[in-house]
């Protein structure tokens, strides 16, 4: 259940200049430094609570997130890896043993575009908090998003330094079906050790994942002969 709420949370997000005066300007230049096709790598912590107030950590797990000059998109979270190359798009869960073939995500090729969001958001605050800026965005009536309010902090090297997703919609987390105990959870993220150093260019090639991949078969590298494969490319494009 966890893994799935970080990867939906980490598709949906995913030099230090002068003051700025409005959210628009640091919601501007962030784009610019994750948009750049340059190397990007940084580190990530995904930590669970039970509710908005709660400070008791109910899961927690790491990733890793990678982007090369082609702005291609390795992810690894936890247990979870996923690859979005120009031809193709890998989600690795080797848990299940399982990987999902599909076509490339496009609108997912390195950018950090936060003004999709704000189609099914209003922003409550905009902050200047010294060492960063903190934007807090609430859902609108009948939005289909999950949460009901996310917070967002930048550096000043405008660089998405933590998120917070406050959830409209309650998770059990009993471990006895039969006492259901649903909560409304908090989501923090929190990125570090951002670099512009080269990526590991071994995570974006075919090699890594398959010894020969064609319009019907694939057959995988030798780390993952066990696993099954769900191909759900478009035929057009196999």
């Amino acid at each position: 259940m966890f893994q799935r709420i970080l990867l939906t949370t980490s598709l949906l997000l995913i030099g230090t200049i002068g003051h700025c005066q409005t959210v628009n300007e640091v919601l501007q230049q962030m784009g610019k430094q994750y948009s750049a096709a340059r190397p990007f790598q940084y580190h990530s912590e995904y930590t669970l609570y039970k509710n908005a107030e709660s400070k008791k950590i109910e899961q927690s797990y790491k990733g890793i997130f990678m982007k090369n000059a082609a702005n291609e998109i390795y992810l690894k979270i936890d247990q979870t890896e996923i690859l979005n190359s120009k031809t193709v798009n890998i989600k690795i869960s080797h848990p299940e043993k399982a990987i999902l073939l599909s076509d490339p995500i496009r609108n997912y090729f390195g950018s950090l575009d936060i003004k999709p969001l704000l189609e099914f958001c209003e922003i409550e605050s905009f902050k200047d908090c010294k060492t960063y800026w903190e934007i807090t965005l609430t859902a609108k009536n009948y939005s289909s998003l999950p949460y009901s309010r996310i917070i967002i902090q930048v550096s000043r090297k405008f660089f998405l330094q933590k998120s917070i997703f406050y959830y409209s919609s309650t998770v059990n987390f009993s471990k006895d079906y039969r006492m259901p105990k649903p909560s409304y959870p908090r989501l923090e993220v929190t990125n570090t050790n951002f670099s512009r150093k080269a990526v590991n260019a071994t995570l974006f090639t075919s090699p890594y994942y398959f010894t020969s991949c064609g319009k019907n078969i694939c057959v995988l590298a030798s780390r993952l002969k066990q696993y099954q494969v769900i191909d759900q490319r478009n035929i057009s494009n196999k």
